[in-house]
């Protein structure tokens, strides 16, 4: 095979987890982190974007049959793609932390109820559950995420002041069988919200769905990811939303059958938690998602021999390769090019993972991934156009790599950084043909703000990644990685 038809034939995947779900058993290798998770050992994953948390998820989903012969019902919370099904609180903004743990705690329980009704082998105790929720109107027979989600805010709202004659459903206990049940009853006069919350006794409903499970001996896990996506719009909501979530995290803890898997960012954790929050001490099953030089190149090797035109071109075997370091590294070299930049630079490899590493000095493997794609994309278009293949095994020429960083550098601003810091735009935007390391004065001056301003921005900008702070002489700068260059034109040297 030549190398036009090897390359067109070669697919490493999207960089986008939810767009791969269908292939993403192909390349992933089994950790000691997915091991744990899946063992139940793991309830918190905590990473930054582009690390691999969506992939995690979209694997637990892809097993749900796997998980069902152990007796884990896998309850996934919210759409892998599209819309969010939290979309109506999204629109409203208008409850508070308390209704809001409230609400995911009726969700949840709508979760599990569904889950028990499909699964065909309700005990009597989950059949009180699930007709009890049915004739309360929280459970209908056919529904969306977005639905019950919906339902479950609405019912909550509905404990607001009333009209008289008003009808509303009440969930309760039976104080004699402590069966739940769903009453109607007329509203005749306004109402004060708090007590009547406290009066939904959504706890005891919890206690009643974990018998259940237990009497089936089945596990039900309720899968959190997209929380990033979720309630981006709104800093506020994003805040009491996630701090709700996880105080109704650790109410979870005393039944034993029932759990909540949560997939959020490394940023988000910490934003949520700024000034205190006493829930926190309670998250103690969580792992961080991180990665090194060596499983972003194990990323890349699983994902190029995954083509089996490639193996084929290489002549050598997928599985033996992928279990020896030495081996990758013996791979890589055969298809990059010694350098990317001649003299004292990194080799082809260690320049990629360099090139897309943002201001926290670390590398995603989606921007990895998309490099790969541009690469591929930028070899082809070359040998299309009538420029001669690369030298022996190689399959991409130096000039390819620059080009193709540039193509990442351009997404990751604009979808990634833009999109996820609307308020930081328009100072980014104001570097445009600057060079690439500042001071606190030469950026007041590019920004037309006062210093003590500047330094608030730039740490903002630090936090985000956009800058990585450094010394010079004692005195902070702020320097752009390779990352976000291309996309604003940036210059190589310091501000004067």
């Amino acid at each position: 095979m030549n190398k036009k038809n090897l390359l067109s034939s070669i697919r490493v995947g999207h960089r986008v987890a939810e767009d791969e779900k269908n292939e993403l058993a192909n390349y992933f290798i089994k950790t000691s982190q997915w091991n744990k998770l899946s063992n139940g050992e793991i309830d918190v994953i905590y990473g930054a974007k582009g690390t691999g948390k969506s992939a995690l998820y979209s694997l637990l989903t892809n097993n749900i049959e796997e998980f069902k012969t152990r007796g884990i019902l896998l309850a996934p919370a919210e759409n892998p793609l599209g819309a969010s099904a939290f979309q109506e609180l999204i629109d409203d903004e208008s409850c508070s932390e308390a209704d809001l743990t409230y609400i995911w705690k009726l969700y949840i329980l709508q979760l599990i109820s569904a889950k028990l009704r499909g699964s065909n082998s309700a005990s009597s105790v989950s059949t009180k559950l699930i007709e009890a929720l049915e004739t309360a109107g929280l459970l209908p027979k056919s529904y969306t995420l977005g639905s019950l989600f919906s339902r479950a805010i609405n019912y909550i709202k509905s404990f607001g002041d009333k009209e008289t004659t008003d009808i509303e459903w009440t969930l309760s206990l039976d104080p004699t069988s402590g069966a739940p049940s769903a009453t109607r009853k007329a509203s005749y006069g306004p109402t004060d919200i708090k007590s009547k919350l406290s009066s939904v006794p959504v706890n005891d409903l919890l206690h009643f769905a974990n018998e259940g499970l237990v009497d089936e001996h089945l596990n039900i896990w309720l899968l959190f990811d997209r929380l990033d996506v979720s309630f981006s719009s709104s800093p506020e909501l994003e805040k009491s939303a996630l701090r709700a979530l996880f105080r109704v995290y650790a109410d979870l803890k005393p039944y034993t059958n029932i759990k909540a898997k949560i997939f959020v960012r490394k940023d988000i954790w910490e934003r949520i938690t700024e000034g205190g929050f006493r829930e926190a001490s309670h998250v103690i099953k969580t792992d961080t998602i991180e990665w090194d030089r060596d499983g972003l190149l194990n990323l890349v090797i699983s994902r190029l021999l995954n083509n089996q035109s490639l193996v084929d071109y290489l002549k050598t075997d997928k599985d033996t390769v992928i279990n020896d370091i030495t081996k990758q590294e013996a791979i890589i070299k055969r298809i990059l090019p010694e350098k990317v930049d001649t003299g004292k630079n990194p080799d082809a490899f260690d320049w990629i993972v360099s090139r897309v590493q943002d201001g926290t000095k670390k590398s995603a493997p989606r921007e990895i991934i998309h490099m790969l794609e541009c690469l591929l994309a930028s070899q082809l278009k070359k040998i299309e156009q009538g420029k001669p293949e690369p030298e022996a095994e190689i399959l991409f020429d130096r000039t390819v790599f620059k080009e193709s960083l540039s193509s990442v550098s351009e997404v990751r601003y604009r979808q990634t950084l833009c999109a996820e810091y609307p308020n930081l735009k328009s100072y980014t935007e104001l570097l445009k043909n600057e060079k690439a390391e500042q001071k606190i004065d030469t950026l007041a001056r590019i920004w037309d703000i006062p210093p003590e301003k500047a330094l608030s921005i730039a740490d903002q900008l630090v936090a985000a990644g956009f800058f990585e702070a450094r010394n010079d002489k004692n005195q902070p700068t702020y320097w752009v990685p390779f990352l976000y260059r291309d996309a604003l034109d940036l210059i190589q040297g310091k501000a004067n």
